[in-house]
C-alpha cells in the first residue's frame, strides 16, 4: 500500500531550517487519510489520559470500556484546569489509543492506523525526515493516536526527553470541517508562554517541528460538535518500539 504523495524534501528543508518547523498539507494518499479517519472516528478503543494540576507527573488513566460508560459530566469533573508557564508544571485531559506495531494485533478496522504506523518507520520514511531536519540520525518515529473532545487540552510544555534523543515533534492532524471558533488549536508559544502562532486542527496535515520548543493545545469550546483527531509521536534517536523491525 502506498501511504504518503511525494515530498519536496529540499524545500521542506529549508523551511524548517529557516523557521524550526513545517506543515505539510495532504502527506497522506487521500484514500489513507480517509480510511484513518474513519477508523479513529469509529473503531478505536479510546482511554482518557488526564494530569492534574501539581500531580508530581501522575497520570491518570480510565480504561476503554469503563470510558465508554461516562457521561460528559463525569468526565468533565477529571478534566483539570490549564497550567500556565509560571506554574512550572503541565496539565493535560484528553482521549488516546496505542497504535499496534503488529498488524495482527490490531482489530481489522484499525489495522490502517498500524500501516502508517509501520511506513512511519521504514527505511523510505525516516530518510525523509533525515532530509527535512537535517539530522539523519533518528531511528524511529512513534505515534499514538489522540482525540481531543470538548473541554480538553494540553498545557504549555517543551517536548524535552533526553533517554528518547527527539529530534522533532510530529503531528499529523485528522480533524475534518473543524470551525476555528471550536478552538483545540496548536500553537507555538513565546518564552513568556504566550501563543503566538495558532494552527488550527486540519484534515491531513503534518506539523513537525524542532524539540525542544514551547507550545500546546489550547482548550476545544464546550460548543464544539466534532472531535479533534491526531497521530502524534516523535523522531528520535532511540529505538524502542521497532527494535526488532
Amino acid at each position: 500500500m502506498e501511504v504518503i504523495n511525494q515530498l519536496d524534501t529540499a524545500a521542506l528543508h529549508q523551511e524548517y531550517l529557516d523557521t524550526g518547523y513545517v506543515v505539510i498539507r495532504n502527506l497522506l494518499r487521500e484514500e489513507v487519510a480517509e480510511a484513518a479517519f474513519e477508523s479513529l472516528k469509529n473503531a478505536v478503543p479510546w482511554e482518557f489520559h488526564y494530569r492534574a494540576f501539581k500531580s508530581g507527573g501522575k497520570v491518570g488513566i480510565i480504561d476503554p470500556k469503563t470510558f465508554a460508560g461516562m457521561s460528559e459530566k463525569e468526565v468533565l469533573k477529571l478534566v483539570p484546569k490549564i497550567a500556565t508557564l509560571k506554574d512550572n508544571d503541565c496539565t493535560f485531559a484528553y482521549c488516546r489509543y496505542t497504535i499496534p506495531t503488529v498488524l495482527q494485533d490490531a482489530s481489522e478496522d484499525t489495522q490502517v492506523l498500524t500501516e502508517i504506523y509501520r511506513y512511519f518507520n521504514s527505511p523510505e520514511y525516516l530518510t525523509l525526515m533525515g532530509e527535512i531536519t537535517g539530522d539523519n540520525s533518528g531511528r524511529e518515529v512513534s505515534a499514538w493516536a489522540s482525540r481531543y473532545d470538548r473541554h480538553h487540552h494540553l498545557s504549555i510544555h517543551m517536548d524535552e526527553s533526553p533517554g528518547q534523543g527527539r529530534i522533532a515533534a510530529h503531528v499529523l492532524g485528522l480533524s475534518k470541517n473543524w470551525k476555528k471558533e471550536w478552538e483545540g488549536n496548536f500553537a507555538f508559544c513565546n518564552s513568556k508562554g504566550k501563543p503566538v502562532h495558532k494552527v488550527p486542527p486540519q484534515f491531513n496535515t503534518l506539523i513537525m517541528f524542532k524539540v525542544p520548543r514551547l507550545h500546546l493545545v489550547t482548550q476545544v469550546k464546550p460548543y464544539a460538535g466534532d472531535s479533534r483527531y491526531s497521530l502524534f509521536g516523535w523522531y528520535k534517536v532511540k529505538q524502542e518500539y521497532f527494535k526488532n523491525s
